[in-house]
């Protein structure tokens, strides 16, 4: 069995902003090890991103409602930047992006080997996932979109 090395802290979760991007609408979310939020300079890299990430939405062929989350997370091993969305109703399609601390220029994809997230990304995630579900999936009829996207998570985690 291995030693935990790191004791776990809290870490500010800020919500940032609702991007348009094309015709997608994402939320920014910052989380940060370092400071209050994470750099301008690493959000607005991972924004510059966004025309290519995007495209993975067509890696299945299911409905996506072009409404995204992005975390962009400033952690120990570099800066994560997390893009998910919904699919076909109630499935999140994630990936997983890093721009290590030797090439802070770049982002590269992380999760093609199966990673998907760490705690405090797993804190913006269940938020986003319950209202989700309380604005669009409980209101199928009539789904509330601009709810679930003024729905937004402030908090230390």
């Amino acid at each position: 069995m291995s030693i935990i090395k790191t004791r776990y802290q809290t870490r500010p979760i800020r919500f940032i902003e609702l991007h348009e991007h094309q015709d997608w609408i994402i939320k920014i979310y910052s989380i940060s090890i370092k400071s209050e939020r994470v750099s301008s300079t690493h959000i607005e890299l991972a924004k510059q991103q966004l025309t290519e990430w995007l495209k993975l939405s067509t890696n299945y062929p299911l409905t996506t409602y072009r409404i995204a989350t992005l975390i962009i997370h400033e952690g120990k091993e570099g800066c994560f930047a997390i893009l998910n969305w919904w699919i076909d109703d109630n499935m999140l399609q994630n990936h997983v992006f890093v721009a290590t601390h030797e090439d802070p220029k770049h982002f590269k994809l992380f999760s093609d080997k199966g990673i998907i997230t760490c705690v405090w990304e797993l804190a913006v995630i269940w938020f986003e996932r319950n209202a989700w579900v309380e604005h669009v999936l409980k209101q199928s009829d009539h789904p509330n979109l601009d709810a679930s996207l003024n729905s937004q998570l402030n908090a230390d985690v």
